[in-house]
């Protein structure tokens, strides 16, 4: 893929211009007008310069022939310009496609699927949470020569992704792929002299349809925005909801100590100024009656003592319309519906205080961790600016906030994982993937996210508790069995394998949610290693790359590699005993010795001959392939 003379063939074989597309007050820009002409391609992208603005796009090339764009709207006037669309073009060779799109909502994020394009197919977000009824990726597939090209936006405000089948008079027919902020009701202002930076694109091209070689942009990804750590977290959301027993708590904190867990967060539940927490979003102070009684300090002092980073929930975009700082400076809110007021994070007062209240909190009960969250969705920015400026605000909070305490570690969770894009995952350091913590159902958001996101930017949640009295097969004793959550609560349950839970728990952040005190002991001294481990590879799993090498309903194999697929770690999950075994084919350098298990194997045999292993149903198998 060569996007330079993709973008510029477009006008040649359409008239349509390749570069660009856009209209407000300046007027149509088409290339249907000649207004092509006043663009000139550059080594690195292309300038149009119009009466009164200039437009910018440029290109960068990253290896495996991974192109970057991204595209500038200056106002070069003494006048204010309307924007009312701009979307970057591209242009791919005629022929019969299908398309790929990812649908995403809560507990069903990322779920992908390939359709004909027979006209034209759409995937857009319009709000606040810019995952939130669809991913912002596509990938299309010429069925007459496989060739499969992949096209990732990154997410600056609200988006739209087009893909055109186009007819060329006398010649095979066109694919236009245009991507930008999606332009519902946009009346975004550019000021004179103002840039309006518009949403970056990376595009490649693949050959697996099983994962649309994600790894490619996992290994860019990875070096433009490397992670700084991956912790094990605790999370008190799924031990009892905001049903908090400050007894309970410290069971949990002694437990989460003896096993190596590093970071210990309560969740919703703590703040209000009376009544249940879910009445009182937007009052960020302790509640002195009813969820800790006053006593957070004193938790935080005994997570701390325990060799602990604590941890706090606080959903700082969405307030009630009863909340304090509502009623003293309504101004300062975007009016939802049902009560929801969302704090306007385009204005500097805004920003203020929200970031005053997370300096208060982090001062005041020593926090290290901080899990933001937002329950709600505002679908349409009454501004006209798409929440541009709303996105750009935020992302100057969650910036100030890091430069004053740079020890923080921030998750990013919208009602689970309706926040899941790259450009989010810039500034936060991972996120909760869905409220859906089933393993199995989990397994597959994880993996089915991992051809936008890298692994490392994944939290995984382990959500069990264990139910004794099952009777054991000849024995007259009962044992206890594990039961995980199957859901985003506890009214639907799921028993599975402990071996396919510890396995699902590596490769990205490893987390727990629920009432690990009352595990067996067995089970702890097992998670106890498990976390040992994970803290031995959680370097390699930082800037690892992950492929899928075998998906089905009841078998998936992923392969984790670092970037020149030296070292491997491949996990081998099976949910249901439909086939005993299954071969895979890693992917490996050619004319090396790799050993797993003590044994030897010749790269070249594995590569052509694959890696056959046994199944056993409900379970997970994990394998290390080093090079020698």
């Amino acid at each position: 893929m060569d996007l330079r003379k993709m973008i510029n063939k477009a006008y040649c074989r359409t008239g349509l211009s390749g570069f660009f597309s856009a209209y407000g007050s300046f007027g149509v820009i088409d290339g249907r007008l000649n207004e092509v002409e006043k663009t000139v391609q550059t080594e690195n992208g292309f300038e149009a310069v119009y009466n009164g603005f200039k437009i910018m796009g440029k290109y960068k090339k990253f290896e495996n022939d991974v192109w970057q764009r991204y595209d500038f709207f200056e106002n070069i006037s003494d006048e204010k310009i309307i924007i009312n669309q701009y979307t970057s073009r591209f242009l791919i060779e005629g022929g019969e496609y299908e398309v790929y799109t990812q649908y995403s909502s809560w507990q069903h994020e990322s779920l992908g699927g390939w359709q004909d394009l027979v006209t034209g197919i759409e995937v857009y977000n319009a709000g606040l949470r810019t995952t939130d009824g669809g991913a912002p990726i596509i990938a299309l597939r010429n069925k007459g020569n496989e060739r499969i090209f992949v096209f990732h936006l990154i997410p600056n405000a609200q988006w739209i992704i087009k893909v055109t089948k186009l007819p060329i008079a006398g010649k095979a027919d066109a694919v236009l792929i245009e991507m930008g902020i999606n332009n519902r009701g946009l009346n975004l202002v550019c000021n004179p002299g103002e840039r309006i930076e518009m949403p970056q694109i990376f595009a490649y091209e693949a050959k697996s349809i099983i994962d649309l070689d994600a790894w490619k942009m996992h290994i860019i990804y990875n070096k433009l925005y490397p992670r700084r750590e991956l912790p094990v977290i605790y999370n008190t959301w799924l031990l009892d909801f905001d049903n908090i027993n400050i007894d309970e708590i410290y069971r949990q904190i002694d437990c989460a100590s003896e096993l190596g867990i590093e970071v210990f967060a309560i969740d919703a539940g703590w703040f209000g100024l009376n009544g249940m927490w879910d009445k009182n979003i937007g009052n960020w102070v302790e509640n002195k009656f009813g969820g800790f009684y006053g006593r957070l300090s004193e938790v935080s002092d005994y997570v701390r003592s325990k060799g602990l980073r604590f941890g706090l929930w606080l959903e700082g975009e969405r307030a009630l319309e009863n909340a304090e700082n509502v009623k003293k400076h309504p101004e300062q809110y975007i009016k939802g519906n049902n009560g929801s007021e969302f704090l306007d994070y385009s204005k500097a007062e805004a920003r203020q205080y929200i970031f005053e209240t997370i300096c208060t909190l982090v001062d005041k009960y020593n926090i290290e961790y901080m899990k933001f969250d937002f329950n709600d969705e505002l679908c349409y920015d009454v501004s006209g600016n798409g929440f541009y400026r709303y996105f750009q605000g935020y992302k100057e909070v969650i910036s100030q906030v890091r430069a004053r305490y740079p020890h923080i570690y921030i998750t990013n969770c919208a009602g689970g994982g309706t926040r899941m894009d790259m450009g989010q995952n810039i500034v936060f350091d991972s996120v909760w993937i869905s409220d859906n913590h089933s393993p199995i159902d989990a397994l597959r958001i994880f993996k089915d996210t991992a051809k936008r996101l890298p692994p490392c930017n994944m939290e995984k949640w382990d959500a069990r508790i264990y139910c004794h009295g099952f009777p054991e097969y000849g024995s007259e004793d009962h044992i206890s069995m594990p039961i995980s959550c199957d859901g985003s609560d506890w009214s639907r349950v799921i028993c599975v394998n402990e071996s396919f839970t510890h396995t699902y728990l590596t490769g990205g952040v490893m987390g727990f949610s629920s009432n690990i005190a009352d595990f067996p002991e067995y089970e702890k001294i097992n998670l106890k290693e498990i976390i040992r481990k994970y803290k031995n590879d959680r370097n390699f799993y930082k800037n690892a790359v992950m492929r899928i090498l075998y998906d089905i309903a009841d078998v998936l194999v992923l392969q984790y590699s670092d970037s020149e697929c030296k070292n491997n770690i491949i996990q081998v999950f099976c949910k249901n005993l439909s086939i005993t075994e299954v071969t895979f084919y890693p992917e490996l350098i050619k004319d090396r010795i790799y050993i797993c298990n003590d044994t030897e194997y010749n790269s070249n045999d594995l590569i052509s001959n694959g890696m056959t292993v046994e199944l056993k149903a409900d379970s997970a198998f994990l394998y290390e392939l080093k090079i020698i």
